[in-house]
């Protein structure tokens, strides 16, 4: 009996190591930061941490935004390093003049499972191949709003929303700094940076001038929908079958699907578009590819109309409808419950292309 209770704690304790071994797995990533364009923030201290103690600072100057929410704005070099189950970090908010803390434990087991398992992406030929994902971002918005991504270049995926909370600096740690890290804590500098056109756009700053900030608006992105993409082409056009459709959202996350993937028999959660591109091919043996960014308050009121009955039971289908001469495309958002709604889309382009145009 003896034996077979020694036995059994080996067998555990090789258990346990190997598990401990697959948890300490170490992946080639990025470590970078974002924020909405017209609210920049500083990280000021900290970053991603391991209970093991492993550390990835956060801290790369000012990230403007201009990559839009979600996107890494600047960060580290890329090199192997254990997946992070921690983020504590202070940083600055230029509009709103205050430091921010957040210290809070984030999903390293979701982090972990897309890592391993990577993700599909559509090569320059048109096959589509598995790839890595290869950066952990994370996010600051006004209100001490902090999200965390896993991306990939063509692969994005919220892993959570985490709550900063206002902070003041001690004197006698701002004291204690060299000169250049005192600069953050000066009213000139600060004033500086924020109107600088190389960190908010001239036309940002004249958009906002005089608007409240609009705290719970990235809460707002977040939300999600079940709908999903059909594509209607007049004749025997068809999706280019080396092509792919490349989604982004509101929220940060991004996704591309495929000319197998349709027609998408169940509608899915998602948040709302942000952008999407794709291509065909059409009667005339031609090419063609088709993108379109849309107008946030356009896109969210659509699906903010469609959705307003709060029934579980509403779907919707967002309709790519390309005319007969394959030179523009309308976009509506029709919903189970009937309603409908046609999206305005000024931000549209059209072109012929070749059979491997993925735009």
């Amino acid at each position: 009996m003896k034996k077979i209770a020694v036995l059994f704690l080996l067998i555990m304790n090789i258990i346990s190591c190997q598990n401990k071994k697959v948890m300490e797995q170490k992946f080639e990533y990025e470590a970078n930061t974002a924020a909405p364009l017209g609210y920049p923030v500083e990280v000021y201290r900290g970053g991603f941490e391991t209970k093991e103690g492993y550390f990835r600072s956060l801290v790369s100057g000012i990230t403007t935004g201009k990559h839009g929410w979600g996107y890494g704005g600047g960060g580290m070099s890329s090199y192997m390093a254990p997946i992070p189950d921690h983020l504590h970090t202070i940083w600055f908010s230029y509009a709103e003049s205050c430091f921010y803390e957040v210290d809070t434990e984030i999903d390293k087991a979701k982090m972990l499972a897309l890592f391993r398992e990577g993700y599909d992406w559509l090569d320059a030929n048109g096959e589509i191949r598995p790839d890595n994902y290869n950066e952990i971002i994370a996010g600051f918005a006004p209100g001490g709003v902090v999200v965390v991504w896993v991306a990939g270049a063509t692969q994005q995926v919220e892993i959570g929303r985490y709550q900063g909370k206002k902070i003041v600096i001690p004197q006698e740690e701002i004291d204690q700094l060299d000169d250049e890290d005192k600069a953050l804590f000066r009213k000139s500098y600060r004033e500086k940076m924020f109107t600088s056109s190389g960190v908010v756009p001239l036309d940002v700053q004249k958009a906002n001038k005089n608007k409240p900030i609009p705290y719970g608006l990235w809460d707002t992105y977040r939300k999600k929908y079940p709908w999903r993409l059909v594509f209607k082409f007049r004749g025997e056009a068809i999706l280019n079958s080396k092509g792919a459709i490349k989604n982004k959202f509101l929220n940060g996350e991004k996704f591309e699907l495929y000319a197998k993937d349709f027609p998408i028999e169940t509608p899915f959660l998602q948040a709302v578009p942000r952008s999407f591109s794709f291509s065909w091919k059409a009667e005339d043996g031609f090419y063609y590819a088709g993108s379109c960014k849309f107008e946030e308050e356009t896109i969210l009121s659509a699906f903010e109309e469609i959705f307003s009955d709060n029934s579980r039971d509403i779907t919707a289908d967002l309709v790519i409808s390309v005319n007969q001469a394959n030179t523009y495309f309308i976009v509506r958002l029709i919903g189970s419950n009937g309603k409908e709604v046609v999206i305005s889309t000024p931000k549209i382009e059209v072109f012929r292309a070749t059979r491997y145009d993925n735009m």
